[in-house]
């Protein structure tokens, strides 16, 4: 199983680096300044997504263009969710989302793409790898990925509202 995922992660990176694009000029960005967002998040938690949507209407209060898409591994029927999301039954084996909202999302010129995801996940990592976004914000990532321009390591990663108020307090 060990080697399975390794070949997957392999795989992936080499996807990852073939598929970005190096021509976007990318340039730093402040919320206030950003008029379309994109927000990328784990799904698997309802409090969460509650904050996460709590927070894309208070940027759209603030007359911000909000695309969110979330990611969970397994789609539970009979629940609505407010937000489109992928489950794993719309990705490769190694992680590579396929189109619909995934590739609205890949094809997209956000001003400002955010993921709020603070664990490996795939097929976020791949979205926000291959996005035209013109600046790119995650969460505790690995020292080696480059597919951020602005990585916010935080002591308390695992409540979405600190990841939240850092951001906030980065992209002032």
């Amino acid at each position: 199983m060990q080697i399975l995922q390794f070949i997957r992660r392999l795989i992936f990176r080499f996807l990852v680096r073939r598929k970005q694009t190096h021509l976007i000029s990318r340039r730093p960005v402040t919320l206030a300044a950003a008029r379309q967002i994109g927000i990328l998040f784990n799904a698997g938690n309802v409090a969460e997504n509650d904050r996460i949507t709590a927070f894309a209407a208070d940027l759209k209060a603030m007359h911000k263009e909000v695309q969110l898409l979330g990611y969970m591994p397994k789609r539970e029927f009979g629940f609505h969710y407010p937000f489109p999301f992928i489950c794993d039954k719309d990705t490769t084996w190694y992680g590579k989302p396929g189109g619909g909202t995934a590739g609205f999302f890949m094809r997209s010129p956000f001003d400002l793409l955010i993921n709020f995801s603070t664990g490996e996940c795939l097929p976020l990592e791949y979205i926000a790898a291959t996005s035209p976004a013109a600046f790119r914000v995650g969460f505790n990532k690995e020292v080696e990925n480059a597919n951020y321009d602005l990585i916010l390591i935080s002591a308390e990663n695992k409540d979405i509202s600190n990841l939240i108020r850092n951001l906030e307090n980065y992209l002032q």
